[in-house]
């Protein structure tokens, strides 16, 4: 259980950290069955990396139970529900090797309409490899899911092709012509330096990063959403997590009341 300042410090900040939540034998547990699944993966046919030379694999722990404790395990349920509210729903879960060094300054879920901002959605994750700010610690910028900050940091982000399609812009040779003057690994954040069987809750619209990374990082994801109440609420969750509306067999058929629970209302939505 939470307590209050454990609370207020994730909504203010974004984010809540807890080193060593998972034992030394339940990290050895993860890492077996996560290496599985991304060896299966890998040898599909069809398998390709993606366009940063990466490894996301999703669904990842509904794949299987060894790894789907996790969603319904008390250390990770009842703190993602003191954080976002009762009758949370289940947007996916990804397990990530990355192919990349960097990853630049972005937030997962953008202010794009009134209230945005104000909808939470969290992402819970897991380092199966230690990070640290000279290797590949995500960064986070405190209180950057709120406004006025959210928006203030928009220079960072560039419009794609379509109205709602941004990316982080390229890293300059030159600092001075960043828009804040700073190279994207010396703006100012916390670092988040972690090892195996620490557990990182953050809003995914915080705005974050990682730097000095290296080829076979790897990490495992669940996203979660507060219950969604309105239509605008539906609309975000289908442009930026469609697959949750038809989740993965093994939550909906599961023994386990809190991993239906996750799925139920978003399986009811998607036969809308």
């Amino acid at each position: 259980m939470l307590n209050q300042q454990q609370k207020d410090h994730f909504h203010a900040f974004g984010f809540l950290f807890f080193k060593g939540l998972f034992a030394e034998d339940e990290v050895a547990g993860i890492n077996e069955e996560a290496d599985r699944l991304w060896a299966d993966d890998k040898a599909r046919a069809d398998f390709k990396l993606s366009d940063d030379n990466s490894q996301h694999t999703t669904p990842f722990i509904e794949a299987t139970p060894k790894l789907s404790w996790i969603a319904e395990d008390d250390r990770v349920y009842e703190t993602a529900t003191e954080l976002i509210g009762p009758g949370m729903v289940w947007a996916n879960s990804e397990g990530n090797v990355t192919g990349y060094g960097e990853a630049r300054w972005h937030p997962d879920r953008r202010n794009m309409s009134p209230g945005e901002l104000d909808y939470p959605r969290l992402k819970v994750m897991l380092y199966l490899d230690e990070v640290s700010a000279d290797k590949g610690a995500l960064r986070v910028i405190p209180g950057s899911h709120k406004n006025p900050l959210h928006d203030t940091l928009y220079p960072m982000l560039e419009r794609q092709e379509g109205d709602r399609d941004w990316e982080p812009i390229r890293e300059a040779d030159d600092p001075s012509a960043m828009p804040y003057g700073v190279a994207g690994d010396q703006m100012p954040c916390h670092v988040v330096e972690s090892k195996p069987g620490d557990v990182l809750f953050f809003n995914q619209c915080l705005w974050h990063a990682a730097y000095n990374g290296w080829e076979g990082r790897r990490y495992i994801a669940l996203k979660l959403a507060a219950k969604p109440t309105t239509e605008q609420h539906i609309a975000t969750l289908r442009w930026y997590s469609n697959g949750a509306f038809t989740p993965h067999e093994t939550f909906l058929n599961s023994d386990s009341e809190r991993l239906r629970g996750l799925v139920t209302q978003m399986a009811e939505l998607g036969k809308a």
